[in-house]
């Protein structure tokens, strides 16, 4: 975490609390669930004292959805600078990864669809930006910042509510390309309310302590817990 830019400070604050409650709950190593938290907060420049929020976004995000919480780490890996950058919060990165596990896309091949589709809210092509424009298709507002990933799934199901299927995968397929067209369809698919439960699903405040505290009420944790003293003692 100190790596990462967190201050000892928010480490002892806090910080390490939500790393080892992230292990638990993703059963993870102490030092991996802490450098994919710190990843995920650099990404989008918080400050260490939201290192337990980002570690309930991560928990959330794989104990709701498909995947685990090094799947969501790996997707985050991929994507998260660039959703960063358009303007994306982590809240609304999260959820939107967590749409796509449950649509059984995971893992770093999610991230990297995502960031393709992200890459492509600007016209790659002629023909994309014509289609957009006929459309009325816009991920930015007219202050040029982006309108949101849960209002932008309504945008797209809106405007491509009325195709058949056919013309809808064409839709896509010109608009977003073959890799990213698996993003832009779960978003489709989910539109602005489906895109919004999730994001709403994964911003669970203390998810990840009381998950480590499920994950551990039994035997192994006492077990494990036994062995911590002994160390200490040690």
């Amino acid at each position: 975490m100190a790596k990462a830019g967190v201050s000892t400070k928010d480490i002892l604050g806090g910080g390490l609390t939500g790393a080892l409650s992230l292990a638990a709950a993703g059963s993870l190593d102490v030092g991996r669930a802490a450098e994919i938290a710190s990843s995920a907060m650099t990404q989008f420049k918080l400050s260490g004292d939201k290192l337990p929020h980002v570690a309930d976004l991560l928990a959330a995000g794989a104990g709701k959805a498909q995947g685990s919480v090094e799947d969501l780490g790996a997707a985050l890996n991929q994507s998260g600078l660039v959703a960063s950058q358009v303007g994306l919060s982590i809240e609304e990165t999260t959820g939107g990864l967590a749409a796509f596990a449950s649509a059984g896309l995971t893992g770093s091949d999610a991230g990297t669809s995502f960031k393709s589709m992200l890459q492509r809210l600007n016209p790659q092509s002629k023909e994309a930006a014509d289609l957009m424009a006929d459309l009325g298709l816009s991920a930015y507002d007219s202050q040029g910042n982006f309108i949101g990933l849960s209002e932008y799934a309504g945008e797209l199901q809106k405007a491509l509510g009325g195709m058949t299927v056919e013309q809808r995968n064409a839709t896509l397929s010109t608009l977003f390309g073959s890799d990213a067209i698996r993003a832009a369809s779960v978003l489709y698919e989910n539109g602005a309310e489906g895109v919004q439960k999730w994001e709403d699903a994964v911003n669970d405040a203390g998810y990840a302590a009381d998950t480590a505290a499920r994950m551990q009420d039994n035997l192994a944790g006492d077990l494990e817990k036994l062995g911590g003293a002994f160390d200490t003692v040690l």
